[in-house]
């Protein structure tokens, strides 16, 4: 654009402001997208401060049961023994279970995530494209009309 030009500058203003928007939003997005993952990877911590949780309970029923053997019979609290071992084995399975479907389902989430803002950064490239094109246009439109009315000023 000429030099001349009254609206080179509010031109190039609207360039900086376009391209600064796009790359915040690009910036928003990615930053969601880290905070998500974030939260998507906190769960096997989960499981595994939940698994202790487990095994610091049944280390302390096997404690209380060692107390009672100096109290009952032996073979009495071997039978309450199998029970709780039981008991805990079953509890162990569930757990394991239960996590194991919880995280192929939050890994499916994630898939599903992770394409959907595949998606979005396709749009907003997509918007902003439009955008600076039209803006480009606009501009060039502009560039036309002040060359337009400069040669009739000049013919004037």
């Amino acid at each position: 654009m000429s030099a001349s030009n009254p609206f080179s500058s509010a031109f190039e203003l609207q360039r900086t402001m376009i391209d600064q928007s796009r790359r915040a939003a690009e910036t928003g997005i990615d930053v969601q997208r880290a905070a998500v993952e974030t939260w998507f990877g906190s769960f096997e911590s989960a499981k595994s401060v939940q698994k202790s949780g487990v095994t610091l309970s049944k280390t302390a029923i096997d404690a209380y049961l060692d107390g009672l053997k100096s109290v009952f019979p032996e073979e009495s609290v071997a039978e309450l023994e199998a029970a709780v071992d039981e008991q805990f084995d079953a509890v162990d399975e569930i757990h394991e279970d239960a996590w194991q479907s919880f995280l192929e389902g939050l890994d499916e989430a994630e898939a599903t995530y992770d394409e959907m803002t595949e998606m979005q950064l396709e749009l907003l490239a997509e918007s902003f494209d439009a955008v600076e094109e039209m803006q480009s246009d606009a501009e060039e439109t502009a560039e036309e009309a002040v060359a337009s009315a400069e040669e009739l000023a000049e013919s004037a």
